[in-house]
Parts: C-alpha cells; structure tokens; sequence
C-alpha cells in the first residue's frame, strides 16, 4: 500500500499527535507498505524508516510555529499543506492507494479524495467540534465546522480513532462505519530508580526533600493546570514541606501561571520549568512522589497518561471521562476536576503509600498487558492490512 498521510501539524514535535503519527508510521513501514507525510514547513526532522518520507508544504516568513487549538495562522498553514498534497496527486496520483488525514487533515483529505479519486481515510485524535466549542474567537465557525466533520466521518472509506470516546462518537454520526481504534502506548518506558531520579532532579532545581508532585505536557487551558496550582496552597497547609513541579509550556503560559502562583501564596512551592528535551521526561516521572493529570476539558486520553502509568509512581487524575475510559480507581486515584478534590487526591495518597504503591504497580500491569508498545505496533499492522482490504473491495 502507499499512503498519502496529511499532517497539520509540526511534524516532529513532542507533541501528542505528532508522537503518535511517528509511532504509527514506523509500526505501518515496518509491515511493508510506504508513506508520503505532508505536513507544515517547521518541525524537527527525525529518524524514520526508509519507506517514510516527508514532504514539508514551504515555510512562511517569521513563522517558526504554531500554537495548539484552532487559529487564523493554523488556516493558512493547512492551506499551503492542501496545495502541496494536490501537487504530489496531480503529478503522480497513481501512486496513491489511499489518503490518510489526521484531524482536521481529514477535511483536506476528503476533499483531495474527490478532486483525485481517491480514497481516505479519517484520523480521529481529538474531537474538533469540542476543541472549536472550547476557543471563544472561533465559536461563531462551529455549525460550518460541525458540519464539514460530520460529512468527512460519513464519506471516509474508514475511521481510526485513539479512544472509546471518539470511535462512539463515529458510530452515532455513521452507524455501520468501518471503526479502528489504536490507543496510544507510553513514550517512555524505560524510568530510573525512584530514589535516585528523586535526589538527581531535587539537586537539580534545587528542590526540598519533601513530597514532590509532578505535572508534565502542555499548558493549555483545558489541561488543567490551573487546578493543581489552585489546590498547591491545600496540600501545603497540611504538607508544608511539598513541592509542585511543572514541566512544559510556551513562555507565555508559564507567565500566566506564575502569577497565579504567586496570587494563591504557592510561589516558591510552585516550580514551572517550561518546555524541556523530550529524554528528560523519565527521570520527572521517575523522581515523583506522585504524578498529576487535571484535565478538565476534552474526551481524549491524554498521551502522557500512558507514561505516567507505566513509570511505577502513583497516578492522580481528575474523574473524567479522558481518564476514566482507560482507568479506574484500582489504577488511579480519581478526583473531581476542583481545587478541593484535587488537593484532597493528592493528600490522600501522600497518607497512604501502601495504596500509592499498590495502584502504581496496577497501572503499571494495565500498561503492560493492553497498551505496550509491541500491542500499539500489532493493533498498527493489522489495521493497514484492513484498509489495504477495504480498498480493493472498492475498486471491484
């Protein structure tokens, strides 16, 4: 098989969509088919199999990246990468078995598919109509979208999903629709000792030796964050000796956060580190006394919960259905999506290392047995081989 991927994003970054579509294009390369990935004209270049290649759609001047959610600048980026995915098809559409469009690449995907005839398939990370429902500059676009996304669901030959949550939503909009669902794997699975993690990254940041909390990935508004910081003051009254570290950001985000820090009284306890090397992570994971998903938005599973399970540190998250469609209270320790809640999670596990210990090696097994990396590359080869089906039942 040889796929045109569209990928609207910066391709590479530590970023959950562009992690998986890297994943997912060595597990399909590996099973013998090729790829031609068009995404923007920034990113980080990377290793990937020989039959992979990328194809980048022109840089813009003064523009070296874009930000996460919907905007005017993502617009004209997806255009410029609609017109490069048209001149590879124009020129040698032959070559193409099927398009493959990742989120809202499934729109320019569907419309590559009728201008070429060719088939594509939709790439469901995220649920866009939320994602716009949540930007209050591109709420008023919502019923266009809304209805854009429900005619590409319903066209695609297939739909590939990351999350219960999504391939429902599929089979409400297309009863019948040809469903595959891929969850993530960890991105890390290899993690240091706790202790020495621990006393590595407090020596470090200079951080005291009491419990340490960790957040990492995004700073986006629906993530959360500003919860945990708004819980920091709750779990201080009683733990006076713990710390809050933060890892990821743009430097505006982390501003913002600051301030809020430093408005709550939670200043020096609080510790936001930005953006770091994506090899850094296991030793944050590795050296937490416990590890934080607040999500309060959205209904896909976050990519760095994977890691968070399989590093062996105990795992709060808040009780949504992102968290709740992959654990349950036997894997986590779930809380409302508040400041109380959250801080009285975190308490709780920080009175109680027998359960800390006993819900981190049961996360940990969850990862193992479902959602390792070898069962992402399986789930990955047998879901090409079905679309590779499916399109030659098409052109009989």
């Amino acid at each position: 098989m040889r796929f045109l991927w569209i990928t609207p994003q910066a391709f590479y970054s530590s970023r959950g969509t562009p992690m998986n579509v890297r994943r997912l294009a060595e597990a399909i390369a590996g099973a013998g088919h090729s790829i031609d990935l068009v995404t923007y004209g920034f990113g980080v270049d990377v290793a990937l199999p020989a039959s992979v290649r990328v194809v980048r759609a022109g840089r813009l001047p003064f523009v070296q990246g874009v930000p996460i959610g919907p905007s005017l600048l993502k617009i004209v980026l997806d255009a410029r990468v609609l017109f490069r995915a048209a001149r590879l098809l124009r020129v040698d559409g032959g070559r193409y078995d099927a398009i493959q469009g990742f989120e809202e690449g499934a729109w320019l995907a569907r419309a590559l598919s009728r201008m070429f005839d060719v088939p594509f398939v939709y790439d469901m990370d995220s649920d866009i109509e939320t994602q716009l429902g949540e930007a209050p500059w591109f709420r008023w676009l919502l019923p266009l979208a809304r209805r854009i996304d429900h005619g590409a669901v319903r066209e695609a030959l297939a739909v590939l999903t990351v999350c219960g949550t999504l391939s429902d939503r599929v089979r409400r909009l297309a009863p019948g629709k040809p469903v595959f669902q891929i969850e993530d794997a960890p991105n890390v699975t290899e993690f240091a000792d706790h202790r020495v993690a621990r006393e590595e990254i407090a020596c470090r940041w200079q951080l005291p030796v009491g419990p340490l909390i960790v957040y990492t990935g995004n700073l986006e508004p629906y993530q959360g964050v500003d919860i945990l910081i708004r819980a920091a003051p709750m779990v201080c009254a009683e733990r006076p000796d713990a710390s809050f570290l933060i890892v990821g950001g743009e430097h505006a985000q982390v501003a913002r956060l600051r301030a809020l820090a430093s408005a709550v009284g939670v200043s020096e306890p609080v510790v936001l580190l930005g953006e770091r090397p994506e090899p850094e992570m296991a030793s944050f994971l590795a050296a937490a006394d416990v590890l934080v998903s607040p999500r309060s938005l959205g209904t896909n599973t976050p990519l760095k919960l994977y890691a968070y399970l399989m590093s062996g540190r105990p795992v709060v998250a808040t009780d949504r259905p992102v968290h709740t469609q992959l654990l349950s209270s036997e894997e986590a320790v779930l809380a409302p999506p508040n400041p109380a809640g959250l801080a009285a999670a975190i308490l709780d596990v920080l009175r109680d290392p027998e359960r800390a210990e006993r819900i981190a090696r049961n996360a940990a097994r969850l990862v193992t047995t479902r959602y390792s990396p070898a069962a992402f590359a399986e789930k990955a080869r047998s879901f090409a081989a079905s679309i590779e089906s499916l399109v030659k039942s098409e052109r009989r």
